[in-house]
């Protein structure tokens, strides 16, 4: 079981981000009037990249995306630009459109800036390292990006009087999935030296952790998509 689930990690994962995205689409007309409808495009997105993503790797010689590969569109460079760093920015934008107080959003607009500045700037001055490996920066950047953005978005919910309707409110399963997402995922990447064909257990474990973190990320998105009420976003 063990072995199975390490070698199709990533078609289990794509099965998820497809459930979560599908309870996004169908639960679109009830949140058409809430911010929970960005995150349901956010869904969907993120399932568009994974699949261009998994072509790039399982159907290589499929014409299209071999005129990707050839002009250099490698999974790394794919991943670091519309995965990772978009996003990021949609969940400092989606958290900023839940928060009431003025000064809360203008914290996470500074830590959009600031993340943004830094990661532009990495970019510019190292152009290769950015489009051919995943630096441990990225990862810090993005942990301490969520990381603001849940705190103060607990900090703002536990001061007002939606505290009483907290288990049906979107953002709220939002923040523990990727809250406990990036708890599990982030230790794991400071020992991707040891991610080699050389060390088949830790790559076994590695992928194992990554689907289970997976699977109870989108599984709080789908299940918070089905219970929350609009008028709580």
């Amino acid at each position: 079981m063990i072995e199975f689930l390490a070698k199709n990690f990533n078609f289990i994962t794509y099965g998820f981000e497809f459930l979560a995205a599908l309870t996004g689409i169908i639960c679109l007309k009830k949140y058409k009037h809430s911010t929970t409808k960005y995150f349901i495009f956010f869904l969907i997105y993120l399932f568009f990249i994974e699949v261009i993503g998994a072509s790039l790797i399982y159907h290589p010689d499929f014409y299209p995306i071999y005129l990707i590969r050839s002009i250099g569109f490698q999974l790394t460079n794919w991943y670091n630009v519309f995965w990772f760093f978009g996003s990021i920015v949609f969940i400092l934008y989606y958290f900023h459109s839940l928060l009431k107080l003025k000064t809360s959003k203008v914290i996470i607009k500074i830590a959009g800036v600031l993340f943004s500045v830094i990661m532009v700037g990495h970019f510019i001055i190292y152009f290769d390292v950015f489009m051919t490996s995943h630096p441990k920066l990225y990862q810090f950047l993005g942990l301490l990006a969520t990381f603001i953005c849940i705190a103060i978005y607990f900090i703002e919910f536990l001061q007002s009087d939606s505290i009483l309707s907290i288990f049906k409110t979107f953002g709220f399963y939002a923040s523990i999935a990727l809250f406990f997402w990036w708890l599990i995922i982030t230790p794991i990447i400071f020992f991707d030296f040891y991610n080699t064909e050389a060390d088949w257990n830790f790559v076994n474990l590695k992928r194992l952790i990554f689907l289970f973190a997976n699977i109870f990320m989108y599984t709080c998105f789908t299940v918070g998509l089905i219970l929350s009420k609009p008028i709580n976003d």
